[in-house]
């Protein structure tokens, strides 16, 4: 065996995740139904506080809202910081690493404009 496979397999150990597939670490981190939806509020809606993503459309219920922002914070996703006007409110940025993940979202948009939208709609939504 290699020295990078059994690196490989202790921090695989280490860190307790279930699998050695990326994909499914990926998806430990980010393939629950609420995360992207957050990340897309933050990043490309400008929402930035709890009121605001809490409004989103798909109706995200408060609880599982604020564990998906820890989640994300703790996995340097987001960061958070308390508002300078008022210290009851705090405001949720992108980091480096969540920016990271901007192509993954817009990926996924080009695969459902091609997958999911019927011929009819696109092309009124094309123009």
């Amino acid at each position: 065996m290699n020295e990078k496979f059994i690196s490989d397999k202790k921090q695989h150990i280490m860190k307790k995740e279930r699998s050695n597939c990326l994909i499914a670490n990926s998806l430990d981190v980010f393939g629950d139904k609420w995360t992207l939806l957050i990340l897309r509020d933050v990043a490309l809606h400008g929402k930035t506080t709890f009121k605001e993503l809490s409004q989103m459309e798909e109706g995200i219920a408060s609880n599982t809202l604020s564990t998906r922002l820890e989640k994300m914070v703790k996995m340097d996703i987001l960061n958070k910081q308390q508002s300078t006007r008022n210290k009851l409110v705090y405001h949720y940025r992108i980091t480096k690493k969540g920016l990271d993940l901007i192509p993954v979202l817009q990926q996924i948009i080009q695969w459902a404009e091609k997958h999911l939208i019927p011929e009819y709609q696109k092309l009124s939504f094309n123009g």
